[in-house]
């Protein structure tokens, strides 16, 4: 199945759809070459084309004046490929942590099928990232995306991990808990290279001209 056909039907059609992912055979390599990277690639590109290359810097999507910081396109595209490569840690992460609660929740524990519910379960984020440069609206967009995700995950457990109906909701709680800890974790890295990047930058900058 392509790419295109199996994003398309996990939004659309998601319980049809899960069925169907379920019984496929594949390898956590597989799903995050195959997939993941591929689908990553339009927040990325996203980010660094409209943020960067077209001028809409992080003091314009901040509703700030002109006398704040601005970022410079090599600063954004790098921040958007620190961020790409960071999403992808997060996804191996958090199957790894599925894989290993599942089995309290009767689940199975299975590294591939829990590859598989987080790497698909996933796909309205990345989606998203078409439109998530867009100051307010992209916003919105991406926040109902991760509602979306989260609903993804709870319509999947049964049929991928094979979770008992009645431990679904209990398990999707536990995921969502999960998440939240790690991207505080990782964002907090990501603003720490941030900021090192951006004054060290100045820094570095103004050490030089004062010589």
């Amino acid at each position: 199945m392509s790419i295109v056909a199996r994003a398309k039907n996990i939004i659309l059609k998601p319980t049809d759809e899960w069925n169907v992912i379920a019984g496929e055979p594949t390898t956590v390599g597989g799903l995050i070459t195959g997939y993941a990277m591929i689908l990553l690639a339009i927040p990325l590109a996203a980010g660094i084309i409209f943020t960067g290359a077209l001028g809409i810097n992080a003091a314009s999507l901040g509703g700030m004046g002109g006398g704040a910081m601005e970022m410079g396109f090599g600063a954004i595209a790098a921040m958007a490929v620190v961020g790409y490569v960071f999403s992808l840690v997060t996804l191996f992460v958090m199957s790894f942590l599925v894989n290993a609660v599942s089995p309290s929740f009767n689940g199975k524990s299975d590294m591939v099928q829990s590859t598989k519910l987080m790497t698909y379960a996933s796909t309205p984020v990345w989606v998203a990232g078409l439109v998530g440069w867009i100051p307010i609206l992209g916003g919105l967009i991406s926040f109902a995306a991760i509602a979306y995700v989260v609903y993804l995950i709870y319509l999947g457990l049964q049929p991928v991990l094979g979770v008992p109906k009645e431990k679904v909701a209990g398990f999707t709680v536990v995921i969502v808990l999960i998440y939240v800890v790690l991207t505080v974790i990782i964002s907090g890295i990501l603003i720490g290279i941030a900021f090192s990047t951006l004054f060290g930058s100045d820094m570095m900058g103004g050490a030089l001209s004062g010589a």
